[in-house]
């Protein structure tokens, strides 16, 4: 991670405080808090229909994605909190709802009906829908720790971070977040979810470069990394 501390900051005033503390604080973290108590309680009823005895299998099959899940949902609280101000932000109205539209897209899909089934999943699908999950919630949790108070809902820059997950993938919280949707439709293929994976992934690829814009604006030497970093794909693109 590095932090050029010579990037011009925002003036603030007491109304940008107020909206600080109000929209870039206490709402998400409301937000995220109760996504992670509603995810706490799946997490519990996956923990008591664990077989006796508990095998290995049975941990990775539901218990273990559930609480990477939980992660994923509660570091964020915690981020949102105490995150200071940002030093430039992308107040135009597209990129904001872009933002919004990606993350309620992300966390709310699997709590709706999911509508006609298009499809009867194979019982292997299952298996690679686990693997994909804990190998996604993985990489999300990797990259909020390490993102730490950088992150944002909207496009915002608070430091440039180049190391950690961000050293493969300029992007591995989108990238994560899309892998966990495509294992999410595999094993559940109704027309709610399948309908909005497309949009989904084009919604954070539309993130993706309102952020990159900021981001070179705000730091000159974001262009050479993201010369020498893929996006999303590790060696692909």
């Amino acid at each position: 991670m590095t932090v050029d501390a010579t990037a011009p900051r925002l003036r603030t005033t007491s109304t940008d405080a107020l909206r600080l503390f109000v929209f870039g604080r206490i709402l998400p973290a409301t937000l995220f808090a109760l996504l992670g108590y509603a995810q706490f309680q799946r997490l519990v009823l996956d923990v008591r229909m664990l077989p006796h005895p508990v095998t290995v299998l049975a941990l990775l099959d539901k218990p273990l994605p559930a609480g990477l899940y939980l992660l994923f949902c509660t570091i964020p609280v915690f981020i949102y909190i105490g995150r200071p101000a940002p030093r430039a932000r992308d107040g135009r109205m597209l990129p904001r709802v872009a933002g919004l539209a990606g993350t309620v897209m992300l966390l709310v899909t699997g709590a709706l009906p999911q509508g006609i089934v298009l499809y009867s999943a194979p019982a292997w699908f299952g298996g690679v829908s686990t693997a994909l999950s804990i190998l996604a919630f993985t990489v999300a949790v990797f990259g909020l720790l390490y993102l730490r108070r950088s992150l944002s809902i909207i496009p915002e820059a608070r430091r440039l971070v180049t190391g950690g997950p961000y050293r493969v993938v300029r992007h591995p919280l989108y990238a994560a977040e899309i892998l966990a949707a495509c294992a999410f439709v595999l094993v559940n293929p109704g027309a709610l979810a399948a309908g909005i994976l497309a949009p989904f992934i084009a919604v954070q690829l539309l993130r993706s470069r309102f952020e990159e814009r900021l981001l070179t604006e705000t730091y000159p030497q974001y262009t050479g990394y993201a010369r020498a970093t893929r996006r999303l794909i590790p060696f692909v693109w």
